[in-house]
């Protein structure tokens, strides 16, 4: 039996192995866009960013936050800056009838300027009083009576940063007040 195997082995065609290449992409996202200097300003093309910019609600700081992180990530800011672009110049990016026109400000790359949650560029930081409200509210409904609602809470935090009202032995506004009285947290000041 084993004279037969060794002889169906010996007559059997070698089979040559086919070599795989791995090619990795290029760090600099090397094909993935093409920027050329135009009259109008620097011109970006290449799927990835024109599909980004696309896909983008510019009327949301995040996203526009975020869709700037994409594009650094693959190396746009990056080129930019070795082609000579500076503050403020004109970057376009898509097809030249139908351009997403922006003022190139390049990011600041020591690290502690750009921390925030993901996607959110503090270049486009403002004030934002509503999420520092939910906030105050949020940090004192853990010491809120067992009666009080989130609204209570809400308006005892907006009555103390107007002017501080009677504070009750419990540590927070009246429970109830007569309406016109100077507890009446929508008081003017008139009698």
């Amino acid at each position: 039996m084993g004279e037969i195997v060794g002889q169906a082995r010996a007559e059997r065609p070698v089979a040559e192995t086919t070599r795989i290449v791995i090619r990795p992409r290029a760090i600099d996202g090397g094909g993935e866009f093409e920027i050329t200097e135009t009259p109008e300003g620097w011109r970006v093309r290449g799927e990835k960013p024109e599909r980004w910019v696309r896909q983008t609600d510019f009327g949301n700081e995040e996203a526009v936050g975020f869709l700037a992180d994409r594009l650094n990530r693959i190396g746009i800011e990056e080129q930019l800056i070795k082609l000579g672009a500076r503050e403020g110049d004109t970057v376009l990016i898509g097809h030249p009838d139908n351009a997403v026109v922006f003022d190139f400000k390049p990011s600041v790359q020591t690290g502690a300027e750009m921390l925030g949650r993901r996607g959110e560029d503090e270049r486009l930081r403002e004030e934002r009083p509503a999420a520092t409200r939910r906030k105050d509210i949020r940090e004192q409904m853990p010491d809120r009576s067992e009666t009080e609602t989130r609204a209570d809470v809400a308006r005892r935090i907006d009555r103390t940063k107007v002017a501080p009202k009677t504070v009750t032995s419990s540590g927070i506004g009246p429970m109830s007040y007569e309406i016109g009285s100077k507890d009446d947290p929508d008081w003017d000041g008139e009698e």
